[in-house]
């Protein structure tokens, strides 16, 4: 995960269903609800699967909040492509994956305060280097619906090939059908560790990590703005990155 981790890019579909589902706004927070948590678990060490459990640092962040609020809440592990439209459905409550806010995802989703930082490393396999000065023309491998896939397109020439997870973009490098990826840095640094085969050639613009709720549910929205600002206060938040080496 998402710098980071990896981070969520709203397409067209998604803007315009963005008008539909309002409902009535939830301006007080409901303890005896059971939230529904959306993510990815394909992006250690923010969120994986260990034996069948999602685990990691955004994990942890989540359940530092809810104990702190007094919430229930459940995992939801989905495609990353399919969390924003999930969660203005209400399908889902909240999404954390590594997503950082933006003007067009603010129109459809609310975000709270950042909770992470992290810088975008650009992968390329050793059998076929190249350097930040070659991007022009290359053939990038990103994973749907991401903040790379935007900055892969915006590269003069760029072919983009985006995949519907991260382990098909892993492979379409590792196999040479692309000629680089782009994730956030402490994925980066997991991928490479794993395979010995890849390297980082060159950083991007960082980004900060938020947590994504419906446009309707202000008081949850609030609520994690407060403890999230409190547990960067006290400390938590920093233990927990330590934790995790981020």
């Amino acid at each position: 995960m998402k710098g980071s981790v990896k981070f969520l890019l709203i397409g067209a579909m998604a803007l315009m269903l963005g008008a539909c589902g309002g409902g009535e706004k939830q301006t007080v927070l409901d303890t005896n609800r059971v939230y529904k948590v959306g993510t990815t678990a394909e992006y250690p060490p923010f969120e994986t699967l260990e034996n069948g459990k999602i685990v990691g640092y955004d994990v942890d962040v989540i359940d530092a909040v809810a104990k702190k609020i007094g919430i229930k809440y459940e995992w939801k592990d989905m495609n990353f492509d399919g969390l924003i439209s999930a969660l203005q459905f209400k399908k889902i409550d909240i999404v954390i994956a590594g997503i950082s806010s933006s003007p067009e995802r603010e129109k459809v989703v609310n975000f709270s305060i950042p909770y992470h930082e992290s810088k975008t490393a650009y992968i390329m396999n050793k059998n076929n280097p190249m350097t930040m000065e070659e991007l022009k023309g290359k053939t990038f491998g990103v994973d749907l619906g991401t903040s790379y896939e935007t900055t892969a397109r915006s590269i003069e020439g760029a072919k983009v090939i985006a995949f519907s997870s991260t382990g098909g973009t892993l492979l379409a490098l590792k196999s040479q059908k692309v000629d680089c990826i782009m994730v956030g840095e402490v994925v980066a640094n997991e991928y490479i560790e794993k395979n010995p085969e890849l390297v980082i050639f060159g950083y991007g613009d960082g980004e900060a990590c938020s947590i994504a709720f419906n446009k309707d549910d202000i008081a949850l929205q609030q609520s994690f703005n407060k403890a999230l600002a409190e547990l960067k206060e006290d400390g938590t938040l920093k233990k927990l990155q330590d934790k995790y080496g981020i």
